[in-house]
């Protein structure tokens, strides 16, 4: 396991939290917040997968 990537996965919660709670004020643009959201879960996932599958993206 290659804990190295962890950081991934805490910036990606982060975000996602981040953006969730974007979503629900009214003074911030719903695009922004859907972007940061998305962009979250996306490096949260990627994150996840550098760490538990070290050799996911080596082919």
């Amino acid at each position: 396991m290659a804990y190295g990537y962890l950081i991934l996965v805490a910036i990606g919660f982060l975000c996602t939290l981040g953006g969730f709670v974007m979503l629900g004020k009214a003074r911030s643009s719903p695009w922004l917040s859907g972007i940061v959201f998305i962009g979250g879960i996306c490096v949260l996932i990627i994150g996840i997968l550098l760490t538990c599958v070290p050799d996911f993206f080596a082919g």
